[in-house]
């Protein structure tokens, strides 16, 4: 029997897994994190906590900080600008199939009605008019908002129906893939505990998916096979997490849920975007071990009184720099050792007048994370700043009161992602039989894509096990660099 390996168990590897079901092939899932019915809630829902902790708990530790698991928020059109670039790579219809197999299943598995979030005609025409009237630009989207309270009874649901339907799984929790070799005809997986290190194991494998998304980006780049496959300069999100008042965006908040409006920058000529908009959400850390960023979630029941979303500026680079990843993760830890090894915090008044923050104790935004007041400019690059205050400034016009002196700043709020990496149809890459989905890839930016791409792997593995010859894949190279 052949052997598959599956590292990662995020949407993108979960979905994978259930296409693969119970196919003739012995498959072995490695995840950093524990098994899913060992994934706590957060501990505020708990309440052994009143609000989020400086530094990042362990709901938000490797292995349980995926998309799918905080917030889950899922992007329900096959669109050519968000959610990623899988349009480029399999078309409009295939993609929006997929997509539709994404959505019947989440809702499947949910334990409660999940409302999906579709713009009618008075709300687009609505958007256009205002977006145009503040020289931005709206794109239309489709939403299901599943919650972080929701996320863990439908990521076990789904998890145990393929386990229930499955005789051919050996699961690996809080284990850490060391290396993975890349040899003739075979794949050798070289792993260790993760919490309880010992003597690392190695298994030989005849397919292998990657799928430890943005926060396994470094990882990933790290490994020996990674310089033999086909790559094209990537990107790099940098930017702010922004906490405002709901009331602000309450008419945006009932009408979209989180509009994708994007912006030009006048000073330079950048795009800017708003991502992971989480209407009377929280604002909540994310440990990257080496660093720690900022984040967002929200939930189906409680409830805050902000609105907090992500503005980011999206970068590529050209000769001679070549490490993207590492110039945001720079800044990400200088912002740690700025703030004492967290996030730090401050009022867009203080930005924009130059001084640092005190603190929030009279201010109109009561923070829902416990961050270090400081100031930002002393870590961010003029250019990334100057361009997200436009930007805010441009929402102001849509949403009165979001460019506020009173309205919070967090930083770093940063997105890494390997380079493009050329890929088949069926996510396979210019090695034959590996197969890298997910946002690891850096075609997909959120959870539909990423099940997606899952589900793409999937069928691609399924075709080879029947047909038996390991065949070259067709190839496409990522030439257009479309934002999430």
């Amino acid at each position: 029997m052949q052997k598959i390996a599956l590292i990662g168990l995020g949407a993108s590897g979960l979905f994978a897994l259930k296409e693969l079901g119970n196919i003739e092939a012995e498959i072995h899932i490695f995840d950093v994190g524990p098994s899913y019915e060992k994934r706590y809630a957060c501990p505020i829902d708990q309440g052994k906590l009143t609000v989020c902790p400086p530094k990042a708990c362990s709901y938000c530790a490797p292995g349980q900080s995926a998309g799918s698991w905080n917030d889950f928020k899922v992007i329900l059109s096959a669109s050519p600008v968000i959610g990623g670039r899988l349009y480029d790579l399999i078309g409009e219809q295939e993609l929006q199939t997929r997509l539709n197999k994404v959505r019947q299943t989440i809702l499947t598995h949910a334990p409660v009605e999940i409302p999906i979030v579709k713009p009618d005609a008075t709300d687009l025409e609505w958007i256009k008019r205002k977006a145009t009237l503040a020289n931005m630009t709206y794109h239309y989207q489709e939403l299901l908002h599943c919650g972080s309270d929701n996320a863990p009874a439908i990521n076990t649901s789904i998890l145990d129906e393929i386990k229930a339907n499955s005789s051919n799984l050996v699961f690996h929790f809080d284990s850490k893939v060391l290396n993975l070799n890349v040899k003739p005809d075979k794949f050798e997986v070289t792993f260790d505990r993760y919490k309880k290190p010992g003597e690392p194991n190695m298994l030989s494998f005849d397919y292998c998916i990657v799928s430890v998304g943005r926060g396994g980006s470094h990882w990933l780049t790290q490994q020996d096979f990674y310089k033999n496959l086909d790559i094209y300069p990537g990107q790099v999100d940098i930017g702010l997490r922004v906490e405002t008042s709901c009331y602000f965006t309450e008419e945006v908040d009932r009408r979209f849920y989180e509009p994708k409006l994007y912006y030009r920058s006048q000073h330079a000529n950048d795009i800017v975007r708003n991502f992971c908009s989480n209407p009377k959400g929280f604002v909540t850390p994310e440990n990257h071990r080496d660093y720690v960023l900022v984040n967002g979630h929200s939930k189906m029941y409680e409830k805050s009184e902000n609105n907090n979303f992500a503005v980011l500026v999206s970068k590529t680079f050209t000769r001679p720099f070549k490490n993207p990843q590492l110039y945001s993760q720079t800044i990400a830890k200088l912002v740690n050792m700025l703030a004492g090894g967290g996030p730090l915090v401050q009022r867009l008044g203080d930005l924009r007048a130059g001084r640092r923050t005190k603190t929030l104790s009279n201010n109109l935004i009561q923070p829902s994370l416990e961050a270090e007041c400081g100031d930002i400019a002393l870590a961010f690059p003029h250019r990334i700043l100057a361009s997200i205050i436009e930007y805010l400034d441009a929402l102001d016009k849509i949403c009165p009161g979001v460019a506020s002196d009173a309205t919070l700043l967090y930083a770093p709020e940063c997105k890494s992602y390997p380079d493009s990496i050329t890929v088949s149809k069926n996510m396979e890459t210019t090695i034959p039989n590996l197969y890298i989905i997910g946002d690891s890839s850096s075609w997909t930016r959120g959870v539909g894509q990423a099940a997606t791409s899952g589900i793409l792997a999937g069928e691609g593995i399924k075709q080879k096990i029947a047909v038996k010859p390991n065949l070259i894949p067709v190839s496409i190279h990522p030439k257009s660099q479309h934002l999430a």
